[in-house]
């Protein structure tokens, strides 16, 4: 969870007005929602707010223990969003795991090391033996937060494996419970949106619009709630792709695409701004012939 406490007495502490803050970052609304109301703004916005007053984000969050290992986590899970493995290996091999005290810290931390084995070292192995040790605990719910994130990496990791049993198994999980995850937190959203992404995509692929959309609309009133805009780019990009396969009116499906460009600029998303440029050009091109 985030200090906001924490947080409004470091901004005094350096004699930063709200107006000084959220220049050229956000509206002074936005940081005094967040002050005053709780509204905690997207992950973006507040690192830059707090990169303008020299701390880490990682600095304003609070915990059962507020210890350094799950500061080092909630800093290492937004890390993957920017693809930065080198920044997650650093944070992960300085947690001393004697200070995951709490179940939730302990399966944290298999989900990033799994993570991290499998889309750094690219060792699937390693990948699925962090995973099952969240899998195997009986204790966690249907729902259960790392549950669901375990689901996923094994499913991607099986997907890349060519072995779609397994990853319709795992997915057809997800699809089951993920809306039924309470999201109270800023970290909650974003693993929530990336499994929404993933699944959304997987079935989209599969041709199974049903499931993608359901999914992928749902992952677009989160992140428009909470005001979490890196992953909406994706979610409307697949929403596009969906829509041209389904062959759906050519408004609907630029609608798509050209918010997917306009949100992927914003968040310098590169990759999803040539894939969702590319297709409005092939749609273009076939209204035109």
């Amino acid at each position: 969870m985030i200090n906001i406490q924490k947080f409004i007495q470091i901004r005094k502490s350096q004699k930063i007005s709200q107006n000084e803050l959220c220049k050229d970052i956000c509206t002074q609304s936005t940081l005094s929602k967040f002050e005053n109301n709780g509204q905690v703004p997207s992950f973006k916005i507040l690192q830059n707010l707090c990169d303008r007053m020299s701390i880490e984000v990682g600095d304003i969050m609070t915990t059962s223990q507020d210890n350094k290992a799950t500061q080092k986590m909630f800093e290492a899970e937004f890390a993957f969003t920017t693809y930065n493995y080198t920044k997650i290996y650093k944070l992960l091999e300085e947690i001393d795991l004697n200070d995951l005290k709490h179940k939730t810290d302990q399966l944290h931390y298999n989900y990033l090391r799994g993570m991290f084995a499998f889309e750094s070292d690219r060792n699937s192995m390693t990948g699925l033996f962090y995973f099952n040790n969240i899998l195997n605990d009986d204790s966690l719910t249907k729902n259960n937060i790392y549950r669901l994130l375990a689901l996923n990496g094994c499913s991607k990791i099986y997907f890349e494996e060519h072995e779609m049993t397994k990853v319709h198994h795992y997915y057809d999980q997800i699809l089951k419970y993920i809306k039924d995850v309470p999201i109270e937190d800023e970290l909650t959203t974003l693993q929530v949106l990336s499994i929404l992404c993933n699944a959304g995509e997987f079935y989209g692929q599969e041709e199974e619009f049903k499931q993608s959309n359901s999914l992928l609309k749902y992952g677009y009133k989160i992140a428009s709630q909470r005001h979490t805009v890196y992953f909406l780019a994706r979610i409307l990009l697949q929403l596009g792709i969906n829509d041209i396969k389904q062959d759906k009116k050519i408004d609907i499906i630029l609608q798509h695409l050209y918010d997917a460009c306009a949100f992927a600029r914003i968040n310098k998303n590169h990759v999803t701004l040539v894939k969702a440029r590319n297709l409005i050009k092939q749609v273009e091109n076939r209204t035109i012939n």
